[in-house]
């Protein structure tokens, strides 16, 4: 990988130190980078070049490895060793894997009634479900945007070998914008709207929970979706997590697409752990933080 690096630096003809190159090298491992055309490689080492704020998030991604590592290992996922693998022929690997795995499922599930053959097909085209990710852009989260941010870079390269569509939805009290990067695979205008995107104000989480929803209902062929909620800890709606609506739509989305949901909230003290009683797992960047 450090060839491919390095003779995409040397393409470009720009001067970098070595701490940006590791940056560098740390944004082309997951954001794959070598898909990307010319034309398009080019854009992004120039809005590298020239964005503070993408040099930190991935100063912050290295940083925080062992941490960000411990997260993702505690996210759902399809199968621990799509995680693991690496290199398109490990990935093809695990992809030809994965759909033998389904067929065998099928096969199980193929029901024989006399003569007849019932067979699940509307099982089989279902595809595992996205990586929802709920980024909560408010004044109180200002602080830590760019932390947020670089622990969500490493999840396009599990989006990709995972071959699951990722979803960036940041949030105040609406949801005014949100990012879909197919299969995992870059959009450089909607990565650098999401790079450089920041609101005010407070959080509301009905919104972005219904807005959530309807990207499932979009999508009914999706199932096992991962939802990843980023969040100061205390919407101002919070109250009403716990309301029989709220509930009704949270166990639905349970129930329908097996959704699992995480939190990953800034400050342990500021966690309302009864608010987010729908959630898997949560995680505090006290620590990070510091």
């Amino acid at each position: 990988m450090k060839d491919a690096v390095e003779s995409f630096i040397k393409k470009f003809n720009l001067e970098f130190t070595s701490e940006q190159r590791d940056f560098l090298r740390f944004l082309y491992e997951n954001l794959h980078l070598e898909e990307l055309s010319n034309k398009e490689q080019h854009f992004f080492i120039d809005f590298f070049y020239k964005s503070e704020a993408l040099r930190n998030m991935a100063a912050f991604a290295l940083e925080l490895a062992d941490i960000i590592h411990e997260i993702y290992e505690n996210i759902p996922a399809i199968e621990q060793n799509e995680r693991l693998a690496n290199g398109k022929e490990q990935r093809l690997y695990y992809e030809r894997k994965w759909q033998v795995a389904r067929r065998r499922k099928l096969n199980r599930q193929t029901i024989k009634k006399g003569n007849i053959l019932y067979v699940p097909f509307d099982e089989y085209k279902k595809e595992t479900g996205p990586i929802i990710i709920c980024l909560e852009q408010t004044t109180g989260m200002a602080a830590y945007s760019e932390l947020c941010k670089s622990i969500i870079l490493p999840l396009f390269m599990t989006a990709h070998r995972e071959h699951r569509d990722l979803y960036i939805v940041p949030y105040d009290c609406q949801v005014h914008v949100h990012f879909q990067f197919e299969k995992g695979h870059l959009n450089l205008s909607d990565f650098k709207d999401f790079i450089d995107y920041k609101a005010k104000g407070e959080a509301a989480f009905l919104p972005v929970l219904h807005f959530v929803k309807g990207l499932l209902q979009e999508n009914q062929h999706y199932t096992e979706a991962d939802i990843i909620i980023f969040t100061e800890g205390s919407p101002i709606d919070g109250q009403h997590l716990v309301g029989k609506q709220a509930k009704a739509v949270l166990e639905e989305m349970k129930r329908k697409y097996h959704a699992e949901f995480s939190v990953i909230a800034m400050h342990e003290h500021n966690f309302n752990e009864q608010q987010f009683w729908f959630a898997n797992k949560a995680f505090f960047a006290d620590d990070a933080i510091q």
